[in-house]
């Protein structure tokens, strides 16, 4: 199994860090080369055309590697909330059509949907489930039990605020087989879970670097599929995704052919000097760790979670629907409201919310690092 990675990051002995969903650190070699990169633009000088394509393009080489995609499917993008936008913008959505999303759904995959709904005169419907129904049995039915036609599903493989898995192959057939649109959200799993788009075969999957990809802020990709990537709209306009935008001359005529593959989906000003070196080299360390290999860490360290949550009288959702990375513990009347205030105190860090504790950790965490955490949460909360 791999072992811990702390020795590559900057975290002090005293510091228990285990909030990687909320947001991980970036690896020390990442940071160097962040340095590096930010000197491109104080000697604009030595700069040259492949200043704005070479990392571009092995970041979006990189990006596609985790999600079983190639190139010329990824689109370099700022956030997630502009892969969801540009989602929105390109899925049919006809009048009087449902798009169905998760109960609670991230901000960042909710609010472009209930946009757009407004937008076509279609309608949003968040589907509930039972306290032990898996949510992609819940998802699955909604879509059968639809009365108007579902024309998007928002998509996932986790609950981002419950920690529970979601089995989006399932959600996936039923989608395609009712000619929905899938849009996902990987920004709490990619990096952290293997996944192969081939398999699930969505139109659109926008993640975040910043968390589980151990990358920078203000970062994101998105995937989309073929159909979109001959016929898709972007929602900005520019010469940096059109053929021909590279030329010397790209101002004295407009080009309207874009760039291939999803590359039509980029953002203006992609190409940031600081911010891709610092992406290039966590997903460099990503990549050779391996996926298996990352996800196998931290199932391991999951599990030594739940271990030490239950033997200490925490619960948390049934084991069957946990995810393998993400766990949440419920805290009951052992909540206190200055819990997250007190931890940050004595140097551990995790999310709570109301009496549910997100704890996430990554390859810089080790065994000790759960243990301690139980062991002050027990002295706090007694």
């Amino acid at each position: 199994m791999l072992a811990s990675q702390r020795h590559l990051f900057s975290i002090p002995d005293d510091v228990t860090y285990l909030d990687a969903a909320y947001m991980s650190p970036i690896p020390k070699s990442a940071a160097e080369a962040g340095m590096r990169g930010v000197q491109v633009k104080a000697a604009p000088w030595d700069m040259t055309i492949g200043s704005y394509y070479d990392e571009v393009e092995r970041a979006r080489e990189l990006a596609a590697s985790f999600i079983g995609a190639t190139a010329d499917d990824i689109a370099v993008i700022p956030a997630t909330s502009y892969g969801i936008a540009v989602a929105a913008a390109n899925v049919p959505v006809p009048a009087g059509s449902v798009i169905l999303m998760m109960d609670n759904e991230h901000t960042s995959h909710r609010y472009a949907w209930y946009e757009l709904a407004k937008q076509k005169d279609a309608r949003v419907v968040t589907v509930q489930r039972q306290p032990d129904e898996p949510w992609g049995a819940a998802l699955v039915a909604a879509i059968h039990g639809s009365q108007a036609p579902v024309s998007v599903v928002a998509g996932t493989i986790v609950h981002w605020f419950e920690g529970t898995s979601v089995d989006i192959e399932a959600v996936a057939r039923a989608t395609h087989a009712a000619g929905a649109s899938l849009v996902m959200d990987g920004t709490q799993w990619v990096g952290a879970v293997p996944f192969d788009v081939a398999q699930v075969r969505p139109d659109f999957l926008s993640f975040a670097t910043y968390k589980f990809l151990l990358g920078p802020y203000r970062l994101a990709f998105l995937y989309a599929g073929k159909t979109f990537q001959d016929q898709g709209r972007p929602i900005e306009f520019h010469s940096w995704n059109r053929v021909g935008g590279e030329r010397s001359d790209f101002y004295l005529e407009t080009m309207p052919d874009y760039l291939p593959g999803a590359r039509r989906f980029d953002m203006g000003e992609r190409s940031d000097f600081a911010v891709l070196p610092i992406a290039i080299r966590s997903l460099e360390l990503l990549q050779g760790w391996g996926g298996a290999a990352v996800y196998e860490r931290l199932a391991h360290l999951n599990r030594l979670i739940w271990q030490e949550a239950e033997q200490r009288g925490f619960s948390g959702p049934p084991q069957d629907l946990r995810a393998g990375h993400i766990s949440v513990v419920e805290l009951g009347s052992r909540y206190r409201d200055d819990l997250a205030r007190r931890l940050k105190e004595h140097k551990a860090f995790v999310t709570v919310r109301g009496t549910k504790m997100r704890v996430t950790p990554h390859v810089y965490n080790e065994e000790q690092d759960i243990v301690r955490l139980f062991d002050l949460l027990e002295t706090l909360t007694s």
